[in-house]
């Protein structure tokens, strides 16, 4: 095993968080897609009620489990000193969130109902919260001492 200078090893950490901050970056923008498509093609669904509350509350909790399932997997990810699979935590609650804004375009598109913007503020609002933190890259990549 090599060892690394203190400086390799920030420069290694800073060149894997310009990764996940693209990654978060390319998961926001694609949000923001999909309520553009919304916007611009309109829709002419018809009106269900039931379905877009279903939609919302499906959505919604989706967003929830991310945050759950993120520190459950990011905890493991330090635990195990395992930068892949904090890189896979990361994309992981990240598409979840996702999921809500495709729950939101399918809620317009089929429905055509106001509820979908909530999907839309849900999906936004939970992408950006899981915006990546370095501290939990250098956790992974320090080796920990025990004392």
């Amino acid at each position: 095993m090599e060892t690394l200078s203190p400086q390799e090893m920030e420069s290694r950490i800073a060149a894997r968080y310009l990764m996940f901050v693209i990654l978060w970056f390319s998961i926001f923008m694609s949000v923001m897609i999909f309520l553009g498509i919304v916007l611009m093609a309109g829709s002419k669904g018809t009106p269900n009620p039931m379905l877009s509350y279903v939609l919302l509350g499906i959505g919604s909790m989706i967003v929830v489990v991310s945050f759950l399932l993120k520190q459950q997997l990011t905890r493991r990810a330090i635990d195990k000193q395992d930068v892949a699979a904090l890189q896979s935590a990361l994309i992981i609650s990240l598409a979840l969130c996702e999921s809500a804004a495709l729950f939101g375009l399918l809620d317009r598109f089929v429905t055509a109902s106001n509820t979908s913007w909530f999907l839309f503020a849900v999906a936004a609002v939970g992408v950006l919260l899981h915006f990546p933190k370095k501290d939990d890259l250098r956790a992974v990549s320090y080796k920990r001492s025990d004392f």
